[in-house]
């Protein structure tokens, strides 16, 4: 019969045979586990390939990376391929600023490019092209326009090392003007600065009751054929609604002076016309030329945009109507303007006309290209890529659970087999 010592001893070594099979089965189970660790890369943008490449061949759980700048498209287009493929990615960038840029072509004769900008308030922007800097602007309000004559390849928003780009991805197809009104002096002399700035213009001008003069061969509004219909007077009704039809369908007008209080223009002008300002100075400055103006004041809709004021009376603002758009100006002799500021009236008058139709006029884009590499808003494909950013987790980052390392275990599991292995021996069991 073994003596108690020995069943003591037998004890002993049964359970440092479960402790080894234990451990081995911590082993197993530790190395079968998905690691946990959590992957923290401060990089700038240039830096993030290696790092993207290395989270692919060895994908870890979790990955945060801190970035001084965007990203480029491709590195996130990678992060978000990550995270699709089970890496939870988080991301801080507190010096990344919301910054945006969209191009289009001008809707002009003449061409040109059109930049808007987003950026910090009163942050520096410097806007250029594939070629050379086109402009350097502040974003006073938040935001920035920029008309560039002549433009090449991809246009570039900058602020700091900080940058958006985008190209233009249409032109536009040639489109008339149409005239509208009372045979005036103000009806020949938009006509004439539109004609000079490069516009095809047709009109239909009253003269008498059933009397008219036309120009051109289309005399009635269509998106076809038509860019925008300048309204100089109030239209008889069946032309009134022919307008509000064109407009309706994505055209653009400019209705000037009592012309927004014809019945037939009530649904889409853009308010109702008050009584009339006197000027507010006898001579067409140059800086603002239309202080010597008299004007009908407006009293704009809810949705409508002041485009100019003075003294708090509103002189000219716009809407949007349906697909189209709607400028009504309170000013109806700017001809005055023309004949009586001097040699610099001139181009000012005309070019005031010319960009208050492409500001309107109904875009029969024509695209150049399908394909686009544009990041207009890098901050915005981010968050969109990737998520809102997140802090750091700060200490924890380095190890949210604790997990042996494997020489450890193999040193644990040695131990209790030598350990009973010489129990047996100590016994003179084999």
């Amino acid at each position: 019969m073994p003596s108690r010592d020995n069943r003591v001893r037998t004890a002993i070594e049964h359970a440092l045979r479960a402790l080894v099979l234990l451990t081995l089965a911590l082993a197993v189970w530790i190395s079968a586990r998905p690691p946990d660790e959590l992957m923290i890369e401060t990089a700038r943008a240039a830096g993030l390939p290696g790092a993207l490449a290395r989270w692919t061949l060895a994908p870890p759980r979790r990955v945060h990376v801190s970035l001084d700048e965007a990203p480029a498209r491709s590195d996130r287009d990678w992060l978000r391929a990550i995270r699709r493929a089970g890496t939870s990615v988080a991301w801080d960038g507190g010096a990344i600023p919301a910054l945006a840029i969209e191009v289009a072509s001008a809707a002009s004769p003449r061409g040109g490019t059109t930049v808007w900008v987003a950026a910090p308030r009163q942050a520096r922007v410097a806007i250029a092209d594939a070629i050379a800097p086109i402009d350097s602007i502040g974003a006073v309000m938040g935001a920035a326009t920029v008309f560039a004559p002549v433009s090449a390849g991809t246009i570039h928003a900058s602020v700091g090392s900080h940058r958006a780009s985008a190209t233009v991805r249409d032109t536009l197809a040639p489109r008339r003007v149409l005239v509208l009104g009372r045979a005036s002096w103000e009806a020949k002399f938009v006509i004439a600065a539109l004609e000079e700035t490069g516009w095809e213009v047709d009109a239909r001008l009253s003269i008498a009751p059933g009397m008219d003069v036309t120009q051109g061969r289309d005399r009635t509004p269509d998106t076809a054929r038509h860019a925008a219909v300048v309204v100089l007077e109030a239209p008889s009704p069946s032309m009134g609604a022919a307008v509000a039809r064109y407009v309706r369908a994505g055209g653009g007008a400019i209705l000037t002076g009592a012309s927004g209080n014809a019945t037939s223009l009530a649904d889409i002008a853009v308010g109702r016309v008050g009584a009339r300002v006197r000027p507010a100075s006898i001579a067409f400055a140059d800086d603002t030329p239309r202080q010597a103006l008299g004007f009908l004041t407006l009293r704009p809709r809810s949705d409508a945009i002041i485009i100019e004021q003075r003294d708090g009376r509103v002189a000219a603002a716009a809407r949007r109507v349906d697909a189209g758009r709607v400028a009504q100006l309170g000013y109806d002799e700017t001809w005055r303007w023309r004949l009586a500021g001097g040699v610099p009236a001139l181009d000012a008058h005309r070019d005031w006309w010319s960009s208050l139709v492409s500001s309107v006029a109904y875009r029969a884009a024509v695209p150049l290209s399908r394909e686009t590499r544009d990041d207009g808003a890098p901050l915005a494909r981010l968050v969109d890529a990737l998520g809102p950013p997140s802090a750091p987790l700060g200490a924890l980052a380095t190890g949210t659970r604790w997990s042996p390392s494997p020489a450890l275990l193999f040193a644990f599991i040695s131990l209790l087999l030598l350990a009973e292995l010489a129990s047996r021996r100590l016994r003179g069991a084999p």
